[in-house]
């Protein structure tokens, strides 16, 4: 996506390979859409299996991901390397994610909601995951904003300036999202209810292990829109698959195994009485 303006500056650059410094390489473009795809029909078969239609964003923006690379095998074409197939993948590469972000969010909503309780949250668990899902709608639009703006020269460099505030914004949301987790962690442990086997905590401790892919990519993303043209963050190709493809998929790959629906309804301690409590009621 931070690649985008310079295809923009003037109808002689019209060659992807000159916007990129790169051919876009067909293999690991291919690679990267039977990982994508193979999760989609994962997370459908999980959704459509379980009837847990509040997931439907991880399969959706699976998909997308997957269908913005098979743009990028088409790139490695010369005859297809034009501006529309060009914008679209970076469209779909760039912003898709922010579905996994909410899957992420609704997840712990429901954990809190759920399996730990409502009193391990400084915010409402419902607040929490529509609170952090609009914030990630925002941001998905002013990240589209500003690609919309790259489009025309005379607003090229706020169209720059848009798209990399859009990137920040959203990984500030996630950051502060990562926060309250730890927090929630760390209140649960200490009230001493849960005994650390509970089957939910399988899911606390994935989406906490998702969480750190999904920060190694934003910082990246960041890196690559704030940086200038022709730095090596942004002219070779194996930076975007090693701190951006490859943490996205290991972000989402482990719910293929361990849907977190069926964790929901196990080992709850969201109506449990902590013993303080108790102690102060019995006097």
């Amino acid at each position: 996506m931070a690649h985008v303006h310079k295809l923009i500056v003037g109808r002689a650059v019209s060659n992807v390979v000159r916007v990129l410094g790169y051919t876009p390489s067909k293999p690991a473009a291919i690679v990267a859409v039977v990982v994508y795809l193979t999760c989609a029909v994962c997370f459908f078969w999980h959704v459509f299996k379980r009837r847990d239609w509040w997931a439907l964003c991880l399969p959706i923006g699976s998909t997308a991901m997957g269908l913005g690379f098979i743009l990028r095998v088409m790139l490695n074409n010369p005859a297809h390397q034009k501006r529309g197939p060009f914008v679209s993948e970076e469209i779909l590469t760039a912003c898709s994610p922010a579905t996994f972000l909410a899957f992420n969010y609704i997840v712990h909503g429901r954990l809190l909601g759920k399996c730990m309780g409502k009193r391990h949250s400084f915010i409402p668990p419902n607040y929490v995951s529509w609170f952090f899902i609009f914030s990630d709608i925002f941001t998905f639009i002013v990240q589209a904003i500003g690609t919309a703006m790259f489009t025309k020269t005379s607003t090229l460099n706020t169209g720059k300036t848009v798209f990399q505030v859009g990137v920040i914004l959203q990984s500030a949301s996630y950051y502060i999202f990562f926060i309250l987790y730890f927090l929630s962690w760390r209140s649960c442990r200490k009230e001493g209810i849960a005994t650390g086997h509970e089957a939910w905590w399988k899911i606390y401790k994935l989406l906490g292990v998702s969480s750190f892919f999904i920060t190694v990519r934003t910082i990246f993303r960041i890196a690559e829109s704030c940086s200038d043209p022709g730095t090596a963050i942004r002219t070779r190709e194996v930076y975007l698959y090693v701190f951006d493809t490859l943490p996205l998929f290991l972000a989402i790959v482990g719910y293929i195994f361990y849907w977190p629906g069926p964790y929901f309804d196990r080992d709850s301690i969201a109506e449990a009485v902590p013993m303080e409590k108790v102690s102060t009621s019995s006097v």
